[in-house]
């Protein structure tokens, strides 16, 4: 029996700027209770008495399930309107983390965390779908720059929520009550939001062969791979380096935290101005050096100098970002983009924001984090060679 949809057309862009705002909302609170587990981490490893090794690993089972999720979203949108996805996708992160603030064992967290990453990751294709159908198509830039404002102020503002929670209660009443709102805020969206009233198409696998085995895939993998390991590795680690191994009170590592992204909104935003001045490949290429020369300092530095380091490390991703996804657009053709997307972004976003922290929690055991930092800006430097590939013209 086929299907009926709904048919609503596109908004005049001040009549869906409420309706942007409270996606990009829950966009923020999606990437917020992400962010919440850097600073958490030192209070679940006071807690539990885990190697570093042991806590960073947490991070790769809640990649793990965002990266499943962020591709099944592609058959579930076949059944499911977007509305209804990122309805379930923001009450279900609220109900994970409720469940992680009763948490006793390892094996519980590890539960807690493949749940939370499998109802986190349902939100970006769903909620990317939802703003294309809220504003016409002339209005899609302004949208889309008030809805990437969503992560760059989740990392900022993280910080500061855990050392304002940690006032009155632990990171189990953070969890909490960040879940509860989160479940609340899920409800007052089904009632109140505008848009996704659309399915998605499932992918093409007739064309996945072809697209894996284009040079264009692979140089597009490695860019985009390193620039979200710069952007999220060292932070998720930083909270434990600067508390255990460099002495700081866990006010000072989450305010030098916060303080380290505080610019990156206007970095990321300024990018496409820039590129038009230097050029892509020149603007890549600086980006990339300079995160190497950041890492490096943050490997042998001490004192100011180390937090100078911290703070100028994430401002380089955040141009990253915008000029590899120009890259992208001029690589593929409309029609596969999304497909590539689908292919490409679960295994980049389990290896940058699971592996390589969980790499850095190694050397933190093992050697130093000073360690792992030094092999991030080895991988950097290594990673420029992509650019010096021509890419294919099919």
């Amino acid at each position: 029996m086929p299907r009926t949809t709904i048919q609503h057309s596109a908004l005049p862009f001040r009549s869906a700027f409420p309706y942007l705002c409270f996606l990009a909302l829950i966009f923020y609170v999606n990437s917020v209770e992400r962010a919440l587990l850097s600073p958490l981490l030192v209070s679940i490893q006071e807690e539990f008495h885990f190697s570093y090794t042991l806590t960073t690993s947490l991070l790769v089972i809640r990649s793990l399930g965002f990266s499943l999720s962020l591709f099944a979203n592609s058959f579930l949108a076949t059944h499911f309107t977007h509305r209804r996805i990122i309805t379930a996708s923001i009450f279900f992160v609220g109900a994970s983390f409720t469940l992680l603030s009763t948490t006793t064992t390892y094996l519980q967290l590890q539960l807690g965390l493949l749940f939370f990453g499998l109802s986190a990751g349902l939100y970006f294709p769903s909620g990317m779908a939802m703003l294309a159908s809220l504003v016409k198509k002339e209005d899609i830039s302004k949208a889309f720059s008030i809805h990437e404002l969503a992560p760059n102020l989740g990392f900022i503002t993280a910080p500061f929520i855990v050392e304002i929670m940690l006032s009155f209660t632990d990171w189990r009443g953070t969890m909490r009550y960040m879940g509860i709102a989160a479940m609340l805020l899920a409800i007052l969206f089904a009632l109140t939001s505008k848009g996704g009233y659309t399915h998605g198409a499932p992918p093409r696998f007739s064309t996945v062969k072809r697209i894996l085995t284009k040079r264009n895939t692979w140089i597009f993998f490695t860019l985009v791979g390193i620039a979200l390991t710069l952007e999220t590795a060292p932070y998720y680690v930083l909270p434990l380096f600067l508390v255990d191994q460099q002495n700081m009170t866990s006010a000072e590592a989450n305010n030098l935290l916060a303080m380290s992204r505080l610019a990156t909104p206007l970095m990321a935003l300024s990018a496409g101005f820039i590129s038009t001045i230097t050029g892509v490949k020149p603007l890549l290429f600086s980006g990339l050096l300079l995160s190497a020369v950041s890492l490096a300092l943050m490997a042998t530095a001490h004192g100011t100098l180390l937090s100078a380091a911290i703070i100028a490390q994430p401002l380089f991703p955040a141009i990253l970002f915008p000029v590899i996804f120009m890259v992208f657009s001029d690589f593929f053709p409309p029609e596969e983009q999304s497909l590539v997307l689908a292919i490409t972004m679960p295994f980049v976003g389990f290896i940058g924001s699971g592996i390589m922290p969980n790499f850095l929690g190694y050397c933190g055991d093992i050697f130093s984090f000073e360690t792992g930092f030094g092999i991030l800006s080895a991988l950097t430097i290594a990673s420029i060679a992509a650019l010096f590939i021509t890419p294919a013209s099919d």
